[in-house]
């Protein structure tokens, strides 16, 4: 069957999963705290009298959250399937956010609120719909999870503009209920009626080919991948929240800063794309070292004062287009590296480093901010990981073939 042949097949009997999926990213834990948490972190600091440290220390905490318990739900979605695991946590994300404004009392109480949002909807992180759709999809697989994983795109560019008008006539408070109202009420229903495991993998169970944890573990490709993504995911984690605020800082009005917020979101769509055709053509290592550097530039143009409207789009755009490769390059290798025998367990480890960099980022860029006066250090620092981190994933060597 030729390529074209292999998409129209694939996508003709998983289109629905892949579309379950996109909405599933849109309303994911991924997704909606991270890109609104620039929209937040000046109201709140504005309430409560934190620095902006403290008050993106809370995202800290939830990364820190998923390290804790996203293993727990990769090893259920290995077991249960994705469907089932979606559907929970989807239930338990909404009434995290709801509840978190209610643990604003202490900085202690804000941590705990961000943790108990991470136990409830880690489920709902990408290792839970991108098992599924490698599940259907293997000539085409690239370009599926691509178009499920821009679900954080659109993330990106409505949420930032929705919740900066919801910050100029409502509470921030108000802010994180709708966030977990629209998970309940908008994508849990959208997700049932679409979201469905592969048939062939349900009946395969525990048959499925792959490595066995343990020899996955101690596989120095495993550990290759999970550096260069964790490196990058540090710097994009930063950049991004911290957007707002150095744009905002250097003059630019506060609705005009969030639309190039949202142009991030564009770029995200675009790169998740465009990451996921490529890769189904060209060795993904090789697409990973490119895309995964784009943002270098981006560093450079954002040093010193604000850039010309122009640099700045540049700038936005290439820290998207990598922002949009990360999780289409970290799902699509685990699976062609190490199978799907446990790939739940074995891609929420990969996703820990990620999200877990990209948790701390925020704070650690919010300190650089407070101590120094300026985001420049830490758009240096950030420069540096883009040169020496993707170049890592050329020794990961030809595909395995005893796992097709």
């Amino acid at each position: 069957m030729d390529g074209s042949k292999t998409y129209r097949a694939e996508f003709a009997r998983g289109w629905k999963t892949v579309a379950g999926g996109t909405v599933g990213m849109t309303f994911g834990i991924s997704a909606l705290p991270f890109y609104t948490l620039g929209v937040f972190v000046k109201p709140i600091q504005a309430q409560t009298g934190w620095s902006r440290e403290e008050v993106q220390l809370g995202f800290a905490a939830l990364m820190i959250g998923l390290l804790a318990f996203g293993w727990a739900w990769g090893m259920a979605v290995d077991r249960f399937g994705s469907r089932r695991v979606a559907m929970t946590s989807q239930v338990g994300l909404g009434v995290g956010l709801i509840l978190l404004p209610s643990f604003s009392g202490s900085l202690n109480s804000w941590y705990m609120g961000w943790a108990l949002v991470a136990l409830l909807g880690a489920g709902t992180s990408p290792v839970t719909w991108t098992r599924c759709i490698i599940g259907w999809f293997d000539g085409a697989r690239g370009a599926a999870l691509g178009l499920a994983l821009m679900g954080t795109g659109i993330t990106a560019v409505l949420a930032p503009p929705l919740m900066t008008m919801v910050m100029e006539t409502r509470d921030w408070s108000d802010g994180y209920r709708l966030l977990g109202a629209s998970v309940i009420l908008l994508a849990l229903p959208l997700v049932a009626l679409t979201f469905r495991d592969a048939p062939a993998v349900e009946a395969a169970g525990a048959n499925l080919r792959g490595a066995g944890r343990a020899e996955a573990l101690k596989d120095y490709r495993f550990w290759l991948i999970f550096a260069a993504v964790s490196c990058v995911a540090f710097a994009i984690g930063g950049l991004i929240p911290s957007l707002v605020p150095l744009l905002t800082d250097r003059g630019m009005a506060a609705g005009e800063a969030a639309g190039y917020a949202a142009l991030v979101g564009v770029a995200v769509i675009v790169g998740r794309v465009s990451a996921g055709l490529l890769i189904d053509r060209f060795w993904a290592p090789g697409v990973g070292v490119v895309l995964l550097a784009l943002p270098l530039g981006g560093c450079l143009l954002l040093l010193g004062g604000l850039p010309t409207p122009a640099m700045l789009a540049v700038a936005v755009v290439l820290i998207g287009l990598t922002a949009g490769a990360e999780f289409d390059l970290l799902a699509y290798l685990t699976g062609r590296y190490f199978g799907m025998r446990n790939y739940g367990f074995l891609y929420a480890i990969q996703t820990v480093g990620l999200l877990v960099t990209a948790g701390l980022a925020p704070a650690i860029f919010g300190r650089v901010f407070d101590t120094m006066g300026s985001y420049d250090p830490a758009l240096m620092a950030s420069a540096a990981l883009f040169l020496f981190a993707p170049p890592l994933l050329l020794f990961l060597g030809r595909y395995p073939t005893r796992f097709d």
